[in-house]
């Protein structure tokens, strides 16, 4: 893992030394920042998960006084209409668990708080599994970032949702050493596993694909590379993640599915988010919507008018709602809404800059704060986000291990890109993807600088048969995967042109 990252310069300190001044940078930027944000009011979705964590608050606070939990505060500001996942109300709880009547500056404090936790435990698992290099390479961007930084103080899952993400991928990096080595995942790595995946679905709905992708890649990792009884071992292993996801994810669904009266998985948006995105909105209610709410809640309302006039779950009423109002889609619509979702999710990094903004304004200072912040973002971001696109159609060779991370990052962020295919989006879904952004461009950089020197030597780490038989696997997958997404980038170039 040595030669991960580009060569550093003399005059710069050790990447141990160098990690600890830009983890320092960072939490300086952090406080720079909350002046800027303490105060903004609640921004769209945070209104849902603020309200979901004062419920759950009081469901702790009544459990521990041995009182019945309000099942009707639960459906009502928990489940809602099944919109969000509870990961963030389960973080948020804890403020109001303490503080009740929880200003907002207060809870933002204790966002930044909790996601600078989650930010540093991410930095020391990548420098101990990884490298320091690494783990560098994630304070600098996204961790410097100041739009990213902004979005730290706020109540939506994605960016925590990102950090675990990353630390999922470590451990599997670390699962396959041990794979190389003939060994099985131990129990206690396939529990780890299963929380780590939970966690993340639980942070982002629309993470479920993501995690599919890499079950089955790890799975099939297991069955190729082990034999026998560790082969047996390895499978239980995976059994006993994927019993932990299902314990976990039950409870979720179940209390869904009984408060919404139809079989809820994970979230009920997908059906009323098609028909916005790619339908016909004048006809997502078999005709007009209501005119006096959002283009968001005048389904769900119809939806739920229909339901009790007919003794039918909303849940079914809006997937043939959305059916309706797709029964006219076009594949030049389709694809030219899906260019339109894609440049809203990565070329907006700095939405929430201004969302995040006190009711009364920022000053004079503060303006001229958020414009620096505006800059420096821009800065950091767009050479993030080109090299991190462009490494997508390249592949690493360096090194086995990274030719592995390679393959890992491209899953990851392939299926993170699956959303704008399939769901509108909008500035802040960047967030989770950020820290991957950042591995894949740094080693597409890493591959480039080698190629310059002339001294693609032979991939580093084949100690074995087996890993030569992986390199030739691992490269198999990088080629699919390069030829997958040229094809993506021609077909979207195609709608853009015609």
């Amino acid at each position: 893992m040595t030669r991960f990252l580009l060569a550093r310069p003399a005059w710069l300190p050790r990447p141990e030394i160098m990690l600890g001044w830009l983890v320092v940078a960072h939490v300086l930027l952090k406080l720079l920042i909350f002046p800027l944000v303490m105060n903004a009011a609640p921004v769209g979705d945070e209104s849902a998960y603020l309200n979901g964590g004062r419920a759950l608050s009081n469901l702790l606070r009544d459990s521990f006084a041995f009182t019945s939990p309000d099942s009707a505060e639960l459906e009502r500001n928990v489940v809602a209409s099944g919109w969000f996942m509870p990961g963030m109300p389960v973080v948020i709880a804890p403020v109001y668990v303490l503080f009740p009547d929880a200003p907002m500056w207060l809870v933002r404090a204790y966002l930044g708080l909790f996601t600078l936790v989650l930010f540093l435990i991410v930095v020391r698992s990548v420098a101990r599994r990884l490298s320091p290099g690494w783990a560098c390479v994630l304070v600098v961007v996204p961790g410097l970032i100041p739009s990213y930084v902004v979005f730290s103080y706020g109540a939506w899952g994605d960016l925590c949702a990102g950090l675990v993400l990353v630390l999922l991928l470590v451990h599997l990096v670390e699962m396959y050493r041990g794979l190389r080595e003939g060994k099985a995942p131990t129990l206690k790595e396939g529990l780890v596993l299963g929380l780590l995946a939970t966690a993340e679905l639980y942070l982002r709905s629309s993470t479920s694909i993501l995690l599919a992708v890499l079950g089955v890649a790890t799975l099939a990792t297991a069955i190729v590379m082990l034999r026998g009884k560790v082969r047996v071992r390895a499978i239980g292993s995976a059994v006993l993640a994927g019993v932990v996801f299902v314990l976990l994810l039950a409870p979720w669904s179940y209390f869904a599915s009984e408060s919404l009266g139809g079989r809820v998985m994970t979230t009920t948006t997908v059906p009323t988010v098609m028909a916005n995105t790619f339908g016909n909105r004048s006809e997502v209610c078999f005709g007009h919507c209501d005119p006096d709410s959002t283009q968001w809640f005048r389904p769900l309302r119809y939806a739920r008018e229909v339901g009790r006039s007919t003794d039918t779950s909303e849940v079914e009423v809006l997937k043939h709602m959305s059916s309706y109002a797709l029964r006219d889609l076009t594949p030049s619509h389709y694809l030219d809404q899906v260019v339109h979702n894609l440049g809203a999710y990565s070329l907006q990094p700095n939405n929430f800059t201004g969302y995040l903004e006190p009711e009364d304004g920022r000053g004079t200072f503060g303006n001229a704060g958020a414009q620096v912040a505006n800059a420096i973002t821009w800065a950091l971001y767009v050479p993030l986000v080109l090299l991190g696109a462009v490494s997508l159609l390249f592949h690493a060779r360096r090194s086995l291990e990274a030719r592995l991370l390679d393959v890992l990052t491209k899953l990851a962020l392939g299926a993170l890109l699956v959303q704008p295919f399939v769901h509108i989006a909008g500035g802040r879904y960047w967030t989770t993807a950020g820290p991957i952004l950042a591995i894949a461009a740094f080693s597409f950089l890493r591959e480039r600088q080698l190629a310059l020197e002339g001294a693609v030597a032979p991939p580093e780490g084949i100690v074995t048969p087996m890993d030569g038989t992986a390199v030739a696997w691992l490269g198999r997958v990088q080629g699919l995967l390069s030829v997958l997404t040229g094809i993506v980038v021609v077909v979207l170039l195609g709608a853009v042109i015609l």
